[in-house]
C-alpha cells in the first residue's frame, strides 16, 4: 500500500514568485451573480472555504515566467550559477504548452545549459513527487545541484469556470465548479542536494496512490483544457480516511518521531478549515501548522514549498527542527517526509 524509502538529500534553498494583484473571493462570487443565479450569498465560498483573496498573474506571464523568477532567487540564496544546475523538474499543473516540457523552456530562459531537464505531472501533488525523484537521482550521484520548480496560474481555471457559471443557473454546476474560484498563482523553486551532514535533510518519504478515486476531480479532456470539475466532499472524506492512517504509521513506526517533536508541520492547503481538521484528527496541533491559504488560495503545487520559504525568511528554523511535509492531490495521491533542519538552507 505505501511505498517507503530512506531521504538523501537536503534543502539548499527556496524562492517564490507572487504576482501583486488581488481578487477577492466575493468579487468572483459577485461577477457570476452568485445571488440571483443561484440563491447563494456572495459570501458563501468564503464562509465555507475561509478563502478571502488570492493573487493573479499579469496578462502574458507565462507558467515558465513564475517558475524561472522563483528559480533566480533560490539559486541566489544558494550561491550557484544557472551552469551549476544538474537537473530540473518543473512539476506545475499549468504549463506553456502540452509539449515541449516546460522545463525545457525554464532551463532556457535560465541559461542551465548542462541540466538534463523533464516535466512531473500529478496534480497538485507534483511537487512532492518532484522532490522524491531529485532525491533519487541526487542518491546514484547523478545531480548534486537538482531544481524543482512549479509556476501555477489557477486564475486560468478561475476565468474558464465563470465562463462556464454565466451561461447556467444550475446549482449543481456551481457546487461542480466552485473548486475552480479558491485557486491562486505563485511560482516556487527549491534547490537540493547531498546531504552534508548524514543526519540532517530528508530522512524519508512514504508514498501511495490511490487510482480508483480518479474520477473525483477532472480537468479538461484528450488534449483540451478545461475549469476542474471536482466533487470536493468525496476526496475531502477520502482523506479523513487515508492522511491520519498514513501519519500514524510513517510518523510513529518508520521515523520514530513523536508530534510534540515537530517544530512545524507544512501541509498542502485547499481551505482553512478542510486539510487542518484531518491532520487534526492525527493529533498535529494548529500552532506548528503555517497558514497561507486564506490569503493566497490553493496554489496547487506551489503551497507546500512557498510556505517552507516563509519559514526560511522569517527564520522560523534552526539547525535540528524536524519538519513534516503533508502533500496531497486528486487521483488520489498522498505523500509524508520528514526533513531535519539544515543550517546551511
Amino acid at each position: 500500500m505505501y511505498v517507503y524509502t530512506q531521504g538523501h538529500s537536503r534543502i539548499k534553498s527556496t524562492g517564490i514568485y507572487l504576482p501583486e494583484e488581488r481578487v477577492t473571493t466575493q468579487t468572483l462570487m459577485r461577477e457570476i451573480d452568485s445571488e440571483n443565479r443561484f440563491g447563494v450569498s456572495h459570501d458563501w465560498l468564503q464562509r465555507v472555504t475561509g478563502i478571502k483573496e488570492k493573487r493573479v498573474t499579469p496578462p502574458n506571464v507565462l507558467p515558465s515566467d513564475m517558475a524561472v523568477t522563483a528559480a533566480k532567487e533560490a539559486m541566489d540564496r544558494a550561491k550557484i550559477t544557472a551552469r551549476e544546475i544538474d537537473a530540473i523538474i518543473y512539476t506545475g499543473l499549468t504549463r506553456d504548452y502540452l509539449e515541449p516540457a516546460t522545463a525545457h523552456i525554464v532551463q532556457a530562459k535560465l541559461g542551465a545549459s548542462r541540466a538534463m531537464v523533464f516535466d512531473i505531472s500529478n496534480a497538485c501533488h507534483g511537487f512532492m513527487n518532484g522532490i522524491h525523484v531529485m532525491d533519487a537521482l541526487i542518491a546514484t550521484g547523478q545531480v548534486h545541484n537538482g531544481l524543482v520548480v512549479t509556476g501555477e496560474q489557477g486564475s486560468l481555471f478561475t476565468r474558464q469556470a465563470i465562463d462556464a457559471l454565466k451561461n447556467t443557473t444550475e446549482r449543481v454546476q456551481l457546487t461542480a465548479l466552485a473548486a475552480n474560484l479558491t485557486v491562486g498563482d505563485a511560482g516556487a523553486a527549491m534547490i537540493i542536494g547531498p546531504k552534508t551532514v548524514p543526519d540532517y535533510g530528508f530522512k524519508a518519504f512514504m508514498l501511495q496512490s490511490q487510482g480508483q478515486h480518479a474520477g473525483l476531480c477532472t480537468v479538461g479532456g484528450p488534449l483540451t483544457q478545461g475549469p476542474a470539475l471536482t466533487d470536493m466532499p468525496a476526496i475531502m472524506a477520502e482523506g479523513a480516511k487515508l492522511i491520519p492512517k498514513m501519519f500514524h504509521e510513517f510518523l510513529y513506526k518508520r521515523l520514530r518521531w513523536r508530534v510534540e517533536e515537530l517544530a512545524k508541520c507544512l501541509i498542502h492547503q485547499v481551505g482553512t478549515g478542510a486539510l487542518f481538521k484531518i491532520h487534526k484528527l492525527a493529533g498535529v496541533p494548529p500552532s506548528i501548522m503555517p497558514k497561507t491559504v486564506d490569503v493566497l488560495g490553493n496554489l496547487i503545487t506551489a503551497n507546500i514549498p512557498l510556505n517552507i520559504h516563509y519559514c526560511v525568511v522569517e527564520q522560523e528554523l534552526r539547525a535540528g527542527d524536524k519538519i513534516y511535509l503533508s502533500g496531497s492531490g486528486s487521483g488520489i495521491s498522498l505523500s509524508q517526509a520528514g526533513v531535519i533542519w539544515d543550517a546551511a538552507a
